[in-house]
């Protein structure tokens, strides 16, 4: 996308222009004869566009500290932190797909879905109930957005989880101001990890803020469903592939 800067460059040669050929213009109408051109709106329509994109491309070279950002299509979303979202406590992370480059990742929008992760010791919080909560706020949201949490032992072993799917109070959709989402979930003895974050799914845009974990007293009812424990083949990885001869194929590649 043009520059801001030069689009008022492209505007002021279109209005000197036409005052050459004794056209009476004003430069507003040049700007948003400019921004037309360019497949806007209106002058305010392409300013708002081209901030957004160089907000973008800054989220992209940085990463948001412990957090992990997961997607099929990494490239399809503008992923980070926003310092502009109004969010309580004053900062927040943003997920929004991006209309332009989804298309060509995501056909079917029910397979695009985004998030922020993290995963935390779970020996802190052994034998105790947990909250996860978080203030989230929605623009435009298809398919659903939300917060998860899950508890876990060695790699493969889940003892609870939930993604509040199954609750009035759960899902996301199209516009929302900044509302709560919790999780609440048991810790056992054993537990090694605490899993959480927040996701969106199809299209539009989340931002999350002021996440939480804190230990609860048990009168707090559990939103997830235990998971009932099974044995579980130990996933821990051992030295792999050491002569480089073994290669996946690229996602989305085709035979």
């Amino acid at each position: 996308m043009t520059s801001v800067g030069s689009a008022k460059s492209m505007a002021k040669a279109l209005e000197t222009a036409m005052r050459a050929k004794n056209v009476d213009i004003s430069h507003g109408e040049c700007l948003d004869i400019v921004a037309r051109q360019l497949g806007c709106k209106d002058w305010n329509v392409l300013t708002a566009r081209a901030k957004s994109m160089t907000a973008s491309a800054t989220r992209k070279v940085k990463d948001l500290k412990v957090w992990e950002f997961r997607a099929a299509y990494p490239d399809a979303y503008d992923h980070g932190a926003d310092a502009e979202a109004g969010a309580p406590g004053g900062s927040a992370a943003l997920i929004r797909l991006i209309p332009e480059i989804s298309a060509d990742r995501y056909i079917d929008l029910t397979k695009a879905m985004g998030g922020y992760m993290q995963t935390a010791s779970a020996r802190p919080y052994r034998g105790k109930r947990v909250a996860v909560s978080a203030q989230l706020r929605s623009e435009g949201v298809s398919h659903g957005a939300t917060i998860l949490a899950s508890v876990g032992g060695a790699p493969g072993e889940t003892f609870a989880y939930d993604n509040l799917k199954n609750h009035r109070d759960g899902w996301l959709f199209g516009d929302n101001p900044w509302t709560s989402r919790k999780v609440v979930l048991d810790v056992d003895d054993d537990a090694e990890s605490l899993f959480f974050g927040f996701f969106l799914k199809g299209a539009g845009a989340v931002w999350a803020a002021d996440f939480s974990v804190d230990m609860v007293d048990t009168s707090i009812p559990l939103t997830g469903e235990r998971i009932e424990r099974r044995a579980v083949e130990a996933a821990w990885r051992t030295p792999t592939n050491l002569r480089f001869a073994e290669a996946t194929e690229p996602l989305g590649s085709t035979a």
